[in-house]
Order: C-alpha cells, then sequence, then structure tokens
C-alpha cells in the first residue's frame, strides 16, 4: 500500500508499472483530477475555453486508454450527481471538445453506481444512456442494506410524507443549485416554471442523487429559523431511529442550495457517512477473495477524496492489500 503525490494524474499514470497477468482498476475524481480543467473553464464563456490545451490533454488521456483498454477499467468516482456530470459533458461537447467517458460513473460521493454500455455514443450522436440499472448498482444498494439498514425507496416515502406534514411544497428538482451553467436542470428554473420564490415561498426540493444519500434545499427564510429546521431534522430522525444507521447534516447556508438552509441524509458505516471508500474497499476485498494479479488506484485531490487516499484505512485488510496505490493530485499543472 502507497500514497503518492503528484500534480497531474496522466503523468502519474504513465509510470504505472502495470500486473504482468492483472489488471488495473482505476477509481478517479472528476473535478481536479481526471478533469483538470476548472467548471469555469468549460462551462460559463465559451469564448475563453482552452480548446487546444484541452484537446491535446485529453487526446493523450484517451491514447493512454486506448492502449491499455484490456487491462485498465476507468471509474469516475465523483461528488456530483449524475445530471451535474452529464451537464459538464455536454458542455464540453458544445465546445466541439471530448473526453473518454468511463463505462461506470459512481455519483455524490460513494453513492448509487450507473452505467453505460457505450459511453462514447454522447460525443456521436448526443446520447449515452448511464442507467441506474445493472448489477453493480442492485448489488451495493443490497449491501448496503444489509449493513445498515437503509432502504432508499422507503426513506424517500417516509421524507415526502414528513416534508408535506410540514406543508411544504415538494419539488423534485435535477440539481438544487442556482449555477447558470445548469439551466433548465437547476433549481432556480424549477422554481420560477412554479411560480415560486427562493427567499419566501415554502418549498422542498428533493435532488436527483439516486437513493443511497438525499439533498433537500429549502426556501431562504428558513435561514432566519434555525430552530425549525432542526425540528424538521429531528422528525426525520425519528422515522429512522432504531431502524437505519445513518447520518443526519442540516446547513444554514448550503452554497450547493443557492445558498438557502438544506438537509443532507446519507447511510452510515462503521460509525462513518457513505463515502468514495467504499466502493475502493469493496473492489479490493474482490481482489484479494479471488486471489487475483490486479491492482486498485484511487485518484483524487480533494478533501471528500481522502478516505479512499489514505493507506491506513485498508489497515484492516491486513498485509494482503498490497495490491492498492493512492495517487493524491495536489495541484494540476493544467490549473495553474
Amino acid at each position: 500500500m502507497e500514497l503518492i503525490k503528484t500534480d497531474n494524474l496522466l503523468s502519474s499514470l504513465y509510470r504505472i508499472q502495470f500486473p504482468e497477468k492483472g489488471k488495473v482498476f482505476l477509481f478517479a475524481d472528476f473535478d481536479g483530477t481526471f478533469m483538470p480543467f476548472s467548471h469555469e473553464s468549460v462551462c460559463t464563456d465559451n469564448s475563453k475555453f482552452p480548446k487546444e490545451e484541452f484537446s491535446r490533454y485529453f487526446g493523450l488521456f484517451s491514447e493512454f486508454l486506448k492502449k491499455n483498454e484490456n487491462r485498465l477499467e476507468l471509474i469516475v468516482t465523483t461528488g456530483r450527481n449524475l445530471p451535474k456530470f452529464m451537464a459538464f459533458v455536454e458542455h464540453i461537447k458544445r465546445n466541439e471538445a471530448y473526453i473518454p467517458l468511463p463505462k461506470k460513473v459512481i455519483v455524490n460521493n460513494g453513492g448509487d453506481i450507473y452505467q453505460s454500455n457505450n459511453p462514447e455514443k454522447f460525443f456521436a450522436c448526443g446520447y449515452a444512456e448511464y442507467s441506474i440499472y445493472n448489477q453493480d448498482a442492485q448489488k451495493k444498494r443490497a449491501e448496503i442494506k444489509k449493513l445498515t439498514g437503509w432502504d432508499g425507496s422507503d426513506i424517500k416515502n417516509k421524507i415526502i410524507l414528513i416534508l408535506n406534514s410540514f406543508n411544504f411544497q415538494v419539488l423534485e428538482v435535477p440539481i438544487n443549485e442556482f449555477s447558470s451553467t445548469y439551466e433548465e436542470l437547476s433549481l432556480k428554473y424549477y422554481l420560477d416554471k412554479n411560480c415560486l420564490d427562493h427567499e419566501t415561498s415554502h418549498f422542498a426540493s428533493i435532488q436527483d442523487d439516486g437513493l443511497l444519500g438525499f439533498h433537500i434545499a429549502f426556501c431562504k427564510n428558513m435561514n432566519n429559523n434555525e430552530n425549525y429546521l432542526a425540528d424538521l431534522g429531528q422528525e426525520i430522525s425519528y422515522a429512522l431511529k432504531g431502524r437505519v444507521s445513518y447520518s443526519l447534516q442540516t446547513t444554514l447556508y448550503d452554497w450547493q442550495a443557492g445558498y438557502g438552509p438544506s438537509i443532507r441524509l446519507l447511510p452510515c458505516i462503521d460509525g462513518k457517512p457513505l463515502s468514495k471508500l467504499y466502493d475502493v474497499k469493496e473492489c479490493l476485498k474482490n481482489i484479494i477473495e479471488n486471489k487475483t494479479d490486479d491492482l486498485v488506484i484511487a485518484a483524487g485531490d480533494d478533501e471528500n477524496d481522502m478516505a479512499m487516499l489514505l493507506p491506513e484505512n485498508y489497515d484492516d485488510l491486513k498485509d494482503e492489500a498490497k495490491q492498492f496505490l493512492g495517487i493524491q493530485v495536489i495541484k494540476n499543472k493544467i490549473q495553474s
């Protein structure tokens, strides 16, 4: 087990020694790691999009993946939900650029797994169906339910009943952020569409995060009523207490909710909220169990990546977990 530090993911991958008989499973964070170009440079002003530099970098990355396609599997594990991820990719296409898309995307910092059998179709015809209806996703949901009692469908129904009992107008929205780069996917668009005001309308917006976690945004006037938000969180806790191991966090000024208040609810494993560590560790356990000559690489740059990067988080797998490498991207040269 090892953690190396770098200023560029691709340059580090060039130096990786592949297993003689096995393959590499690369779990790569998206923003700042696999994608070294910022959200602003790609998704805001097209005239400032660094197309030449972007195309050169991902041309090299594509060549690397193609050369190793039979012995490397790229899995993007991101803090974004699927609509946010695909919105970013859509902006790349609008800029007449390209990135190699993974067949698997794990959303929301270790949440649901989406899969596409032919993601490259997106740049050819504008359509790449990432589906939740895949074996890995269903297996993960079942395992987490066994570990924590978390049944996402049941919990979502309970949340909606509680929100209704508090007389909220409940919305289900792709993205709870207000950013104009998300256009018709954003909370702002849905509020305008429903003639609701972000400051005063009594709404609650459930973001499309799949079923392994929930993010709920509220009207801004609740910023002035911390007790009301706490009461709502407590009501949700009462509905889950004794049956589910969970983490519930209330935030008064959440930038991911248009700087309004929010509640985030996640399953809890071994006393910690579900994170990117879960999938990396499960992959490593599978390699150990099947005694294959495979290597697992986890790569990330931010605080939400650290759990999967630190070798000590795999100590319970003992010496058998030598087939792990963490890559921490300190500052990508392309972003400087």
